[in-house]
């Protein structure tokens, strides 16, 4: 954190845990190539950018976004992942980065936990 590097989904997990600490409602969206925080009570429904600094977004903003990545507008986008999703996300971001660094027996490991997961 004091280099102000990271990546989305783990900003978005920081950000989740903390949440639950202080007892908000507040759950992880897995955008197409893109993980936000979505803060949702009885009155408010707001989007949060861990990644650009904790930007607050719309519904709006969201629905652009998918719509500049070419993506279907599907319901299940803007849903709340489950624990089991983020993890098989985690994992598979991990399994693309020792892919690309040629570490084989790395990208074996976590290609067992994506296996695992995805039962």
């Amino acid at each position: 954190m004091d280099r102000r590097t990271g990546n989305p989904i783990n900003l978005c997990l920081l950000y989740i845990l903390l949440a639950r600490r202080l007892r908000l409602p507040v759950a992880g969206i897995g955008l197409p190539g893109h993980f936000i925080c979505r803060y949702q009570s009885t009155s408010a429904e707001i989007y949060l950018d861990p990644f650009n600094r904790g930007k607050a977004l719309t519904k709006a903003d969201c629905v652009r976004y998918l719509l500049n990545a070419n993506c279907s507008l599907r319901d299940d986008y803007l849903a709340p992942a489950t624990p089991r999703r983020l993890l098989l996300r985690i994992c598979s971001n991990l399994h693309q980065v020792y892919q690309r660094l040629e570490q084989a027996v790395e990208a074996m490991r976590l290609q067992r936990y994506l296996v695992a997961l995805a039962r």
